[in-house]
């Protein structure tokens, strides 16, 4: 994976966080001896954890390298080069994009193969889709879950085909209320007949998203039928000579949530005509998170291996104490995560030092454009000037808000920096 345009960006006013109106090559932020707790940067600021950050991926990567499974890491969740060509270097199989738009900028970025997990039918986004076909060096991956989206993908792709003869495509499954797939077998059988039909597509594997599902009991227990219904699925192809003439059977599953049991339902032995990967494509495994994540996550809880460790913190200035129990900070729905849950106070920094005390007490309990309201309890300490640490739920909303974050290690002394494409 080559990033040679990366070389060339640049830190400057347009990125906040910055303290800085001259372009400065992002390789050269090290240098500047940055500590984000130290006033060197400018509040709010969202960091990353270097340490969290490397831990992440070598346990999830390793995990899945030791069980037989590849992983194509979700793009969407940071949309950055840098993060993601830490993942292929860790041996990631290709990156995952929800839309023909985020798979173009994963091209850019260098990566090798990419895999669409979301349908695409619009013209645009298919005639990008048809440029791609003719480079051997590049490798991706759709799905289709319909007749109707065979014949759209078919319209823009067929005529425009030239020494690569062929896309190849996914059968997606889904399930009752959930998102986008087959409901049924009777769906199964027109899309591949479709897709059988088609001058464009060939039929690669099967896809399915799982998380929908949920974690108490009755969304493990269909998880397994999802999952069984994948494996039936891929088998019953299979003896019809469905796949003939893709090079491998892929089974991709989200796997955020159920790693695990993904890995062990489709990693099951049964003798197919051709060589089987099965495909991870979890995204925020590589930041985790101090809410919703850190709750569901099976690593170092049913996944034997080291527990994942939030990575993303996002400080900010007590700017107002109005009220004996109520700070002003200054970031706020521009800066954080907010969709699921309030972020969460880690920590508190004087403005007179460098040490990150503890803040028992004291919560965020609501959010405007540029604000957070946080209510301070009785014998807690908050005062104007301090700087406030806060964990965030759900990553894929937190990146989208920065187009530039440091990067710093466990003292908050900026080492590097990513980049954003949303």
């Amino acid at each position: 994976m080559t990033h040679a345009y990366r070389r060339r960006t640049r830190i400057d006013w347009r990125h906040k966080g910055f303290p800085i109106d001259r372009p400065l090559a992002a390789r050269r932020i090290a240098a500047r001896g940055w500590n984000a707790l130290a006033g060197d940067l400018q509040l709010p600021v969202m960091v990353l954890r270097e340490s969290s950050l490397d831990h992440n991926i070598s346990t999830v990567h390793g995990w899945c390298a030791a069980n037989g499974a590849s992983i194509a890491p979700h793009g969407k969740t940071t949309m950055s080069p840098e993060i993601i060509a830490r993942q292929f270097a860790h041996g990631a199989w290709a990156v995952t994009a929800a839309t023909a738009g985020q798979a173009r900028v994963f091209r850019r970025f260098g990566s090798p193969r990419v895999l669409i997990a979301g349908q695409v039918v619009d013209p645009a986004g298919l005639r990008w889709i048809a440029d791609q076909l003719d480079d051997p060096r590049f490798d991706l991956l759709a799905i289709v879950d319909s007749p109707g989206a065979v014949a759209s993908m078919d319209s823009v792709l067929a005529p425009r085909a030239r020494r690569r003869s062929r896309l190849k495509v996914l059968l997606e499954l889904g399930v009752r209320d959930g998102r986008t797939g087959c409901r049924t077998d009777a769906q199964v059988d027109a899309t591949v007949e479709a897709i059988g039909r088609s001058a464009s597509l060939q039929l690669a594997g099967i896809e399915a998203f799982e998380g929908v599902l949920g974690q108490d009991d009755v969304g493990v227990r269909g998880v397994h039928v999802l999952l069984d219904w994948m494996l039936r699925a891929a088998q019953r192809l299979d003896a019809d000579g469905r796949f003939a003439g893709t090079g491998e059977i892929v089974l991709s599953a989200g796997g955020s949530a159920h790693p695990d049991r993904v890995v062990a339902a489709l990693g099951r032995t049964w003798e197919s005509t051709l060589p089987r990967r099965t495909v991870l494509r979890s995204g925020c495994y590589v930041t985790h998170d101090h809410g919703l994540y850190d709750r569901s996550a099976p690593f170092g809880r049913r996944v034997p291996t080291a527990p994942l460790r939030p990575a993303l913190e996002v400080l900010g200035a007590v700017i107002s104490r109005p009220e004996p129990r109520l700070a002003l900070v200054n970031f706020g729905k521009r800066d954080v995560a907010y969709d699921i849950e309030m972020p969460v106070v880690l920590g508190a920094c004087r403005r007179s030092g460098t040490t990150v005390e503890p803040a028992d007490g004291i919560a965020v309990t609501g959010l405007n454009d540029q604000h957070a309201f946080v209510t301070v309890g009785d014998g807690a300490r908050l005062e104007v000037g301090d700087v406030l640490i806060a964990g965030m739920s759900h990553p894929c909303t937190a990146f989208d808000k920065w187009r530039a974050i440091p990067v710093v290690d466990d003292d908050y002394r900026v080492t590097s920096v990513v980049t954003t494409y949303f």
